[in-house]
């Protein structure tokens, strides 16, 4: 069986952060939105075709602190929202062998280390927590880009972020070596400051 980990999903949210502060001094909280935020995956079967899917509710929270950098960041998603296109193909994914939904609904990220180049955030270490097993991740931020949206004035964020990980690391390894244990994994995130308390509360 493969490592563990190379880089990691998940998440994916760290990319949101970026310039964050650009436009404020003061700490905040930013907040991932699901309806914008898109997380996929991709694994080979038979040693040679590709299958793809996705995840479709992601949540999470990014904090930043007074001096324009990341103090934490949180992401979550929903594993019974795999989509593969194929509903038998759902249920086998969903089922014990493999992210077994029923005793474990969610996999979570929690960031350990952020690395930048310059002033640009180039990659995340964290910890992800799947099956009830926590291993350590990298996230490689590829792509980020921040602004104020002219129709609502709101402060965003957006990014996109790739890695890789192992399934076989979380005890699903069924059926390999015909499906592959390495999972790629691709994710673009749009997250907003959050305007109230409310808007803050971690998912």
């Amino acid at each position: 069986m493969k490592q563990p980990f190379r880089r990691g999903p998940l998440l994916a949210l760290v990319c949101a952060l970026a310039a964050s502060g650009s436009a404020r001094g003061d700490s905040g909280t930013f907040r991932v939105d699901a309806d914008l935020t898109s997380a996929r995956f991709a694994v080979q079967y038979l040693g040679f075709a590709r299958a793809q899917g996705r995840f479709g509710q992601t949540s999470g929270t990014i904090i930043v602190d007074p001096q324009q950098k990341i103090d934490s960041i949180d992401l979550v998603i929903d594993t019974r929202s795999v989509d593969m296109g194929w509903d038998l193909r759902d249920a086998f994914l969903r089922s014990e062998v493999m992210f077994d939904t029923q005793r474990f609904p969610q996999m979570r990220f929690h960031s350990t280390h952020l690395t930048y180049e310059g002033a640009r955030l180039v990659g995340v270490d964290g910890e992800v927590t799947l099956r009830g097993v926590m291993r350590p991740v990298r996230l490689e931020v590829r792509h980020i880009e921040c602004g104020t949206r002219p129709e609502d004035g709101r402060e965003t964020c957006g990014a996109s972020v790739a890695g890789h990980i192992s399934r076989g690391a979380f005890g699903m390894d069924f059926a390999y070596p015909l499906i592959g244990d390495d999972v790629e994994l691709d994710f673009a995130v749009t997250a907003f400051r959050v305007r109230d308390a409310g808007e803050a509360k971690t998912p």
